[in-house]
């Protein structure tokens, strides 16, 4: 079906209205692919389950997993990254963890909602398929932000491949973090995804010297 409010339904700034509807039908998404599964769930009986109506429904989601796995996709916080390629600090891996932001549709994330999500995603070959090509696109943006950063650490004798390398090495082992976080979340009960990200980095700090030396 065309939708012309569609731009409008993504704007920066959507109307409280806007917002509380796209709640309900995100919470309701996901616990019907929780009760009944992804393949069986459709987009009537989220609707039905609402009380909305699918044009309703396509004016804040453009498909069934969309709105199962949330439209808010993990980006980096610009104003950090730029004072992370300015560091030189010995802990590039739990500071490059930092730098991901997870915006939700109304600023604020609910932790139970997103709880749920994971399981949910974690429940559907589809759905899980969806979540890392999100974190395939991110990846390539961190190995970028690291590598400036690895390039001013970098002894003379590291050709610009090692270091490279160096970060898109770098890169995965922070998706493996993300990963972590994301299964922390299901079982841990943090006041919010920000406390939980500020753990994982605290973690990291305490963990990488035992591991044989810190990343720089």
């Amino acid at each position: 079906m065309s939708d012309t409010s569609g731009p409008r339904a993504h704007s920066n700034a959507p109307s409280s209205r806007g917002i509380a509807t796209a709640q309900r039908i995100e919470r309701s998404a996901v616990a019907l692919v929780l009760e009944h599964g992804f393949d069986s769930t459709t987009v009537d009986m989220i609707c039905a389950d609402v009380g909305v109506s699918q044009r309703t429904f396509f004016n804040h989601f453009a498909t069934k997993d969309a709105a199962v796995i949330g439209t808010a996709v993990p980006r980096l916080d610009e104003s950090l990254v730029r004072a992370f390629i300015a560091s030189t600090g010995p802990d590039l891996l739990a500071d490059a963890a930092g730098l991901i932001a997870f915006p939700s549709t109304d600023g604020a994330a609910d932790p139970e909602l997103m709880r749920q999500r994971m399981r949910a995603v974690t429940s559907s070959a589809v759905l899980m398929q969806r979540q890392l090509e999100r974190f395939a696109s991110i990846e390539a943006e961190l190995a970028d932000v690291i590598e400036y950063r690895l390039a001013r650490v970098s002894s003379a004798d590291e050709s610009a491949d090692d270091v490279r390398e160096q970060s898109r090495l770098t890169a995965h082992l922070l998706a493996g973090v993300m990963r972590y976080t994301a299964e922390a979340l299901m079982t841990e009960s943090p006041a919010s995804l920000p406390d939980l990200l500020a753990q994982t980095r605290e973690r990291l700090i305490r963990l990488l010297p035992k591991l044989g030396g810190r990343a720089n």
